[in-house]
């Protein structure tokens, strides 16, 4: 039985669990609250292969209507000990990633939670860059740079598909045939620590990379 979970899957567990707390204060029906347990129940097995006991343990205990939101924060920390942290990548490794980027800037890590991040992106605003490395589905380290606009708007980020306060993100790409150079892009969350605390699946994130780096 694989007892591990992935940010994204913890991230979504939090998010339903913490609507289920908010059903429970906002709403009396108890048929109305069956169903969003049913719901809540569902979502979170659908998340997995294979059953995973503490991720059970926990759907079980927050299916109590009495419980607080302090008990299911309590219960969540527990469970984020079967997180499997994104994995740092070496400097060197990042400038290979960017091999083209002179004086490439390093991601702040130590405000950087990597239990509940499934990508890293982080800003360099003297250059108006986004930098975003992640593991593709292969489970190899690739990476996109691209012109981040400093204009921050509200609207719905391509990669964590949420609304957000979100920017330009251009990348720019050589044709493999002709030489010439085409910028693909789409708005998505200007803070990138933010983007991953509302990813709850990867398939938009995946899409967004392959969009981006489009030749």
């Amino acid at each position: 039985m694989n007892n591990f979970i992935q940010p994204y899957q913890f991230v979504s567990i939090k998010e339903q669990a913490e609507k289920l707390v908010n059903v429970y204060k906002s709403v009396n029906d108890p048929k109305t609250i069956e169903t969003f347990q049913a719901m809540t129940d569902d979502h979170i097995a659908q998340l997995f292969n294979e059953k995973h006991s503490e991720v059970t343990d926990f759907v079980n205990i927050i299916m109590n209507k009495k419980i607080s939101r302090a008990q299911v924060d309590k219960l969540l920390i527990g469970l984020k000990a079967y997180v499997i942290p994104f994995e740092q990548p070496s400097s060197k490794q990042l400038e290979k990633v960017f091999k083209k980027t002179k004086k490439l800037k390093q991601p702040d890590w130590e405000n950087i939670d990597l239990k509940e991040s499934s990508y890293i992106g982080w800003n360099d605003s003297g250059k108006q860059k986004k930098y975003i490395v992640l593991y593709d589905e292969n489970e190899k380290l690739t990476g996109v740079v691209g012109d981040l606009s400093p204009a921050i708007k509200p609207g719905i980020c391509s990669i964590c598909q949420k609304e957000s306060n979100v920017s330009m993100f251009l990348s720019t790409t050589k044709s493999k045939g002709d030489g010439t150079y085409t910028k693909n892009g789409n708005y998505i969350c200007h803070d990138s620590i933010r983007c991953n605390q509302q990813l709850v699946q990867l398939d938009a994130l995946y899409d967004f990379i392959h969009t981006v780096k489009m030749t």
